[in-house]
C-alpha cells in the first residue's frame, strides 16, 4: 500500500550545508529543511525520517530499491572539483607515483561517493593502502606522516585547498576521461510526483537570479566572491545532463567490477 502524505504536512528534505550544494536548496520554500552531511542524510532517508535528501550517488546506487532520483539535478564535476581533495604531507611527484609510497589513507566519514571514487582510482592503479574512516578530518591534515594521506570533502577541503593535496576529480579524469556525479536528490518512488516539482522550482528560482544567490552564498560560507562565483558556475555542475548520466553509469559499472 502506497503511503500518501497529507497536504497539511510539510515535506522534510535533507540538505547538505556545503557551498557546492547551495544552489540546489537555497530557494526551497514551504518545506522543512533537515541539515546534515551526506552519510547522515542517507541514513535518515532509508529510515524514512526525511522525504527526500541530497545524498552521495554511491548511496543511491547501493540502496536503489524503491528509490528514485531527480532526473535533471545533481552535484557533479567534469575535469576538476576542488572540494574533494587528497591531502599529503608534501606533493613530491605526480599522483600515481606518490600513491605508491602511501600506506594509510584517512577518509572523511561525511561522504561515501568520494571514498568510492578513491577506491576505484586505487584499484585501477593496483594500489591497496589501508583506508581508515575518521570524523573531523580537517583537524588531521597538518599531522600527516610521510606515508599517510587524508581524503577530505566540501568546505573543509576548500578551506585547506592551498595545502599539499591532489584534486581527486582531476586524477579521476586523467585516468578515465570521465566526469563524476557526487550527489543526487533521492526520494521514495511513491513521492516522485510530489517532490520533483518542488525541487525543480527551487532550482529554477535560483537560476533566475544567480547574482543574488551568489552574494548570499559568499556571505553564508565565507569564501571570496570571485572564488564563489567561479566555483559554482564553472567547476561544479548542478544539471544532470546526458553527459553526466553517462558518467554516473560508468561509475556504477566500476562499482560492480
Amino acid at each position: 500500500m502506497v503511503r500518501r502524505r497529507s497536504p497539511q504536512v510539510a515535506l522534510r528534505i535533507g540538505v547538505v550545508d556545503y557551498l557546492n550544494a547551495y544552489p540546489l536548496w537555497a530557494a526551497l520554500e514551504g518545506v522543512e529543511l533537515v541539515r546534515g552531511v551526506p552519510s547522515f542524510l542517507a541514513q535518515e532517508l532509508l529510515a524514512e525520517r526525511v522525504d527526500a535528501a541530497l545524498i552521495s550517488s554511491v548511496e543511491y546506487l547501493r540502496h536503489r530499491e524503491g528509490l528514485s532520483f531527480h532526473p535533471d539535478l545533481c552535484i557533479s564535476a567534469a575535469r576538476e572539483v576542488k572540494s574533494i581533495r587528497l591531502f599529503v604531507q608534501s606533493v613530491k611527484q605526480p599522483f600515481a607515483a606518490q600513491m605508491k609510497s602511501i600506506n594509510k589513507i584517512y577518509t572523511d566519514i561525511s561522504s561515501r561517493s568520494s571514498v568510492a571514487q578513491l577506491q576505484v582510482i586505487l584499484a585501477e592503479l593496483n594500489l591497496r593502502p589501508v583506508l581508515h574512516e575518521i570524523a573531523h578530518a580537517g583537524e588531521r591534515i597538518a599531522a600527516l606522516e610521510e606515508d599517510e594521506a587524508l581524503l577530505s570533502i566540501g568546505d573543509t577541503a576548500l578551506g585547506h585547498m592551498h595545502e599539499p593535496s591532489y584534486d581527486l576529480q582531476r586524477e579521476y579524469f586523467h585516468i578515465f576521461s570521465h566526469g563524476f556525479v557526487y550527489a543526487l536528490w533521492v526520494f521514495r518512488e511513491s513521492l516522485s510526483d510530489t517532490i520533483v516539482p518542488v525541487l525543480s522550482k527551487a532550482y529554477q528560482t535560483y537560476k533566475a537570479d544567480i547574482p543574488r544567490y551568489l552574494r548570499q552564498a559568499t556571505e553564508r560560507f565565507g569564501f571570496p566572491a570571485d572564488f564563489t562565483e567561479a566555483y559554482l558556475t564553472e567547476v561544479i555542475h548542478h544539471e544532470l545532463n546526458a553527459e553526466r548520466k553517462t558518467d554516473l553509469d560508468f561509475f556504477a559499472a566500476k562499482l560492480l567490477n
